[in-house]
């Protein structure tokens, strides 16, 4: 398992080079900040300009660089800003792993329609249980549940919970 995961973190890294190396076009070993746009776009993240600027004004933040040219990155600021991107979303999932577990009043990894209904109450939500179940019925039929579970009342799981919120 050690050695799947080190081989793993190698084709991960090794993934990274390649974009950073197909975007450094006069192997100044450095890209712009602007090209990150399009570096980061082809190893699947969808960051906009602003945000990239915020990203590498916190990078030199923790590298105590803040006097640092912020027009160019090597390729280790480049894995570094990775890195922090990878931390932020692990805490995203982890918070939305708490709010799961707060509908899940009952623990057994679905969010049903009366849990639903004790939690919009709790926090003072004024929903009707129509609307309430057509959400969850939304949430199962757009995240594929299965044809034989649409006779059984609506219900979601963590998995489906973070994708709906994702969306």
């Amino acid at each position: 398992m050690q050695q799947q995961t080190i081989e793993d973190l190698a084709e991960k890294e090794a993934e990274i080079k390649e974009a950073f190396e197909i975007f450094d076009k006069n192997k100044s070993k450095s890209i712009s900040v602007q090209e990150l746009t399009s570096v980061f776009r082809s190893l699947g993240y969808n960051f906009s300009q602003d945000e990239i600027q915020s990203m590498v004004k916190e990078l030199r933040h923790t590298q105590k660089a803040e006097g640092a040219e912020d027009k160019e990155l090597d390729f280790d600021d480049f894995k570094n800003l990775l890195q922090m991107q990878e931390e932020k979303a692990k805490s995203g999932e982890d918070d939305l792993r708490d709010a799961f577990e707060v509908f899940d009043r009952d623990a057994n990894g679905y969010i049903g329609l009366e849990e639903l209904m004790m939690v919009a109450k709790s926090l003072g939500e004024n929903i009707s249980e129509e609307d309430l179940k057509g959400m969850l019925q939304y949430a199962a039929n757009t995240l594929n549940q299965k044809d034989d579970d649409k006779d059984k009342a609506p219900q979601i799981n963590l998995q489906q919970f973070v994708e709906a919120y994702l969306k």
